[in-house]
């Protein structure tokens, strides 16, 4: 019987002058229960402290990278996928937040499930209306594909986590077009959905997303 690859998690989180949010979102990660992890920080060249807030951890499972994207979160992403050690690979947006149990519970699911992607509801929270409130991202069956077009991608990449060895196989990686900046998860996803990628998605609450005025989903809405 060949044993199984323990589950190792790369979380990769992209950035752009937000080292207040950065701090937390770092700080969710670190306090997770489950420790086989390491924290891919991919830094736009940010004209803030971000650097310093990131080596003040002084973490060795923290790794920093510095790239000029040029609006193109999608080069961060595949940049902290190419350098991701694990077997799975985990996003995290630098304004929002994870449970110190999230990868606990996740790991669990992967063990149990056949599965290419796993996905968590969230708390949303929205700063400018103060307000909370929780989604569930999950599809009514499992043809993936078919939901993804008919009602977009509806999860967002720090709700997800995805099978490495996966995307290496079917030689996925986030569009670097200009075109797709912003909407660069959606093409993942589907792309992952198109070439039969076994979706999960779990019905519990394992972090907060926050939206606020520099938030990608607001800029998205204007």
């Amino acid at each position: 019987m060949v044993k199984k690859k323990k589950v190792f998690f790369s979380v990769i989180i992209p950035t752009y002058n937000m080292a207040g949010f950065l701090f937390y979102s770092i700080k969710s990660v670190l306090r997770q229960n489950y420790k086989n992890f390491e924290i891919i920080v991919i830094d736009n060249c940010s004209q803030d402290n971000t650097k310093k807030v990131v080596k003040n951890f002084r973490n060795k499972k923290i790794r920093f990278f510095q790239i000029k994207n040029n609006g193109v979160i999608g080069k961060s992403r595949n940049l902290g996928i190419k350098k991701a050690r694990g077997n799975w690979v985990a996003f995290l947006d630098a304004d929002d937040q994870w449970f110190k149990n999230r990868l606990t519970v996740l790991k669990k699911k992967i063990e149990k499930e056949k599965i290419d992607f796993i996905a968590n509801s969230e708390i949303i929270v929205s700063l400018s209306k103060n307000s909370k409130k929780i989604w569930h991202y999950d599809y009514k069956n499992n043809n993936s594909y078919e939901n993804f077009l008919r009602f977009g991608s509806v999860f967002p990449t720090s709700a997800s986590a995805v099978n490495k060895n996966f995307l290496i196989e079917k030689k996925i990686l986030f569009s670097e077009k200009k075109i797709f900046a912003s909407f660069e998860d959606y093409d993942f996803f589907l792309n992952m959905a198109y070439k039969g990628a076994q979706f999960y998605f779990l019905r519990k609450v394992l972090g907060k997303r926050l939206f606020h005025d520099q938030s990608t989903t607001v800029k998205k809405k204007k």
